[in-house]
C-alpha cells in the first residue's frame, strides 16, 4: 500500500488555480484544480514506483477544497480527481473518497488531494526530502 502526502494543482511548475472556490473561482474551476491536482498525484506516484501500471486500485481519495462561507459544491469539486482516476484506470482508478471544505490550504491553493493506493511488486523509491521544494 502507498500512502501519498497532499497534492495541490500546479502547472508549469506554479500553482494552478488558486483561491477560494466560490469567491475566487467558480466550481468548474475548482473542478479542474482538482484534475491538476490528481496529474500532481500520478506524477508522485510515477515518482515512488516508477511506473503508472504497477497501481493495482487507488483505495481512498481525501481531497480539502478551500471554500468561501456557504459553499456547499466540495463533492463536486472533487469529482475532477476522482473523475480522471476513473477515465485513466477504469474501476481501478474509483476509490472511497471524502470531500471536505476548509478556509485556507497551504500556498493558497484552492484544491489537495490525499491519495491511499494498492501497488503491485516491493520495490518503492523514498520520498523527497520536504525542504526541497520550500523556497
Amino acid at each position: 500500500m502507498l500512502y501519498l502526502s497532499g497534492t495541490t494543482p500546479r502547472k508549469g511548475g506554479q500553482g494552478y488555480l488558486p483561491g477560494v472556490v466560490g469567491k475566487d473561482l467558480t466550481l468548474e474551476q475548482g473542478y479542474e484544480a482538482a484534475r491538476y491536482a490528481a496529474l500532481m498525484t500520478l506524477a508522485a506516484v510515477k515518482y515512488a514506483l516508477g511506473d503508472l501500471d504497477r497501481v493495482q486500485q487507488f483505495v481512498h481519495l481525501l481531497g480539502f477544497v478551500n471554500s468561501a462561507p456557504g459553499f456547499g459544491d466540495q463533492p463536486r469539486v472533487i469529482n475532477g480527481a476522482a473523475d480522471l482516476l476513473v477515465e485513466l484506470y477504469g474501476e481501478r482508478g474509483k476509490p472511497t473518497r471524502a470531500a471536505i471544505g476548509c478556509q485556507g490550504l497551504g500556498g493558497n491553493a484552492s484544491v489537495e488531494v490525499v491519495v491511499t493506493l494498492l501497488f503491485s511488486g516491493a520495490e518503492v523509491r523514498p520520498p523527497l526530502a520536504r525542504d526541497q521544494f520550500v523556497r
